[in-house]
């Protein structure tokens, strides 16, 4: 019965996302940005740092603390702010542009229902922001307006990473406070089941659709600054250093755009998205899962597909 409902969820998603989601790892200019300097670049390798951009200013301030991030299916990133100082929190959309990302949606003021929003994500038609002030998810529409919200206090108090599965329809949570876990919810807030994850001190997380997979951070100080790659079910497929082992400092969010992972972190105090390249990334045991986004469902063998889920 549960396979049949998350089919037909399933369906539900393609709407208006299909297009931005259905295709595979790309060389496109957005997917794929440039390796900086003048010389052909190298053979790259996975975890690889392959560029870097900031945020202009206006319209956010360079001390401002910027922490989750996502992909909004169009190859652009929502970025949550807390803000700093009298500043209130807020998120936005940003391009990946480098050196200086281009501000393309907001900043949306939030601090009235999210006082310090850390995880961002969205299912393309809601975003939801993880608020660790009030241990819950808080659910705006696309320009920026509160909708409503759901606790999330009875797996953890601390809702550090987040991210929609558009195969389950389903958010994942992290739990930062070292539970070592993550929470799998309803987009109405109905508590599913929890995943054990390695690591000491998890951060950001993200769903990658093409690999069927899920990337997260484990950061620091009291974490590893490791970047762990899980499938579909949440066992470790492989790892690689992240931004401070790279030079920059710890990282936070998490998003993923193709071949290139996205990693919210700072240089100097100042918000810095870290590119990885994730060419070489292992596949996900599952990830015949993510092709029913291929064909929109045209070649009708559900069967298969609905007997995999777990």
């Amino acid at each position: 019965m549960r396979a049949f409902t998350l089919l037909t969820l399933g369906i539900g998603v393609l709407v208006g996302l299909q297009p931005a989601w259905a295709a595979g790892p790309s060389v496109n200019s957005v997917e794929r940005p440039p390796v900086p300097g003048a010389q052909p670049p190298a053979a790259e390798q996975i975890g690889q740092v392959v560029g870097s951009f900031t945020f202009p200013n206006p319209p956010i301030p360079p001390n401002h603390a910027l922490t989750g991030i996502e992909h909004d299916g169009l190859g652009n990133l929502y970025c949550a702010d807390t803000g700093a100082g009298s500043d209130p929190s807020q998120f936005f959309l940003s391009t990946t542009r480098e050196p200086v990302a281009q501000v393309i949606d907001g900043p949306f003021v939030v601090e009235s229902h999210s006082g310090t929003p850390i995880g961002i994500t969205t299912d393309g038609r809601s975003v939801f922001v993880g608020d660790v002030s009030g241990a819950d998810v808080d659910v705006y529409d696309l320009a920026g307006n509160y909708l409503r919200s759901f606790s999330v206090a009875s797996q953890t108090g601390f809702p550090e990473g987040i991210t929609f599965n558009r195969i389950t329809d389903h958010l994942y949570v992290v739990d930062g406070q070292g539970g070592n876990k993550v929470s799998e919810f309803t987009l109405d807030g109905t508590f599913i089941q929890n995943f054990t994850v390695n690591g000491a001190s998890q951060d950001g997380l993200a769903f990658d659709p093409w690999r069927c997979s899920y990337w997260l951070y484990d950061g620091g100080p009291s974490g590893t600054d490791t970047v762990r790659h899980y499938d579909f079910n949440f066992v470790e497929m492989e790892s690689f250093a992240g931004p401070l082992a790279a030079g920059y400092g710890y990282g936070e969010g998490v998003a993923v755009i193709g071949d290139r992972l996205y990693i919210m972190s700072s240089v100097a105090g100042v918000a810095t998205v870290v590119v990885f390249d994730i060419t070489d990334a292992v596949l996900s045991p599952q990830s015949a899962l993510c092709r029913i986004f291929e064909d929109g469902f045209e070649s009708g063998d559900a069967s298969a597909w609905s007997a995999s889920v777990p």
